[in-house]
């Protein structure tokens, strides 16, 4: 298989996903809310550079493949989860879910890389924490507590 371009967007944002306390309180966000985890981190790193996402922006990434490429993301995910009961008695089943988890994680770092060409042709302004928070804001809707995610730019660095 032949890889897509190297991504600053997805290097830094697996090196923030790296962090202590960022992984589990993704996945809480994720399990609970429903956060797109690889959008959210791609908002927040892109809020610190100084870019303020709209509405209308996040709208048009979405209808523009962003969906698309995260339900790709979202059935490698959940094949993964499937298998996990038989993994653990079944060697075969272990392998393959191992390559389900490649699978799903290259899946998420093309979808980066997507988003991050469309990005790049956007103005960015000064660094800032509170773009950062409004970005992630925006990409994880109104359901999602405040303090949550206040406490994801925290642990972030930002």
């Amino acid at each position: 298989m032949q890889r897509a371009a190297r991504s600053e967007l997805f290097r830094r944002i697996s090196a923030m996903y790296g962090r202590d306390g960022v992984a589990p309180l993704c996945l809480r966000l994720q399990d609970e809310f429903g956060l797109d985890v690889s959008l959210g981190l791609s908002a927040l790193v892109d809020g610190a550079g100084g870019r303020c996402w709209s509405s209308a922006m996040l709208a048009e990434l979405r209808q523009g493949g962003w969906d698309d490429r995260t339900a790709v993301t979202r059935a490698l995910r959940r094949a993964r989860e499937l298998a996990k009961p038989l993994a653990a008695s079944d060697p075969a089943v272990a392998e393959l879910r191992t390559t389900i988890l490649r699978q799903e994680l290259e899946s998420e770092r093309l979808a980066v890389v997507w988003l991050e060409a469309r990005l790049a042709a956007l103005p960015a302004g000064a660094a800032s924490d509170g773009a950062a928070l409004a970005n992630l804001h925006l990409v994880a809707g109104a359901e999602v507590p405040h303090h949550l995610l206040e406490r994801l730019v925290e642990v972030c660095g930002h």
